[in-house]
C-alpha cells in the first residue's frame, strides 16, 4: 500500500507517565495520535492543547469535566478552551488525535510537574 506504514501493536513503545497511565504515540508530518491506557481511579490532571483535539474512547468509561464517555463515544476540544481533567471510571483506553505541532498547556502547577506531565 503506497504511502502507508504498518505499525504492529507489539512494536509500539509504551511509557508510563507520571500518573501511572500508559501512553504511546504515532506521528506523521502533520498529525499525532496518542493512545492512553489507564486504570479505574486514575486521573489525568488539568491540561489543554494549543490547537485542539478529538478524544475517542476505545474501551471502558472516562469522565471529562463532568461528561461521561463510554466505548465508542467521542468529544472534541477547541482551543483555547481552558483546562480539563480526565478521570478513569473503569480500566479504559482512549485515543487523542491532534496536530503534530500542538502543545500541551497546563495551569501553573510548578516546573517539575509540568515537565513530567504527559496526557
Amino acid at each position: 500500500m503506497a504511502g502507508f506504514n504498518v505499525v504492529p501493536g507489539a512494536s509500539m513503545a509504551w511509557e508510563r507517565n507520571v500518573l501511572g497511565s500508559e501512553v504511546t504515540r504515532l506521528r506523521t508530518d502533520g498529525a499525532m495520535l496518542t493512545i492512553v491506557h489507564g486504570r479505574k481511579g486514575d486521573v489525568v490532571p488539568a491540561h489543554g492543547y494549543s490547537k485542539g483535539c478529538v478524544t475517542f474512547v476505545a474501551s471502558g468509561r472516562i469522565d471529562i469535566e463532568g461528561t461521561e464517555l463510554s466505548t465508542g463515544d467521542a468529544m472534541t476540544y477547541k482551543a483555547p478552551g481552558g483546562f480539563f481533567t480526565v478521570k478513569f471510571l473503569e480500566d479504559s483506553t482512549y485515543v487523542v488525535a491532534r496536530a503534530s505541532n500542538d502543545e500541551i498547556t497546563v495551569p501553573d502547577i510548578g516546573e517539575r510537574a509540568a515537565h513530567n506531565l504527559d496526557a
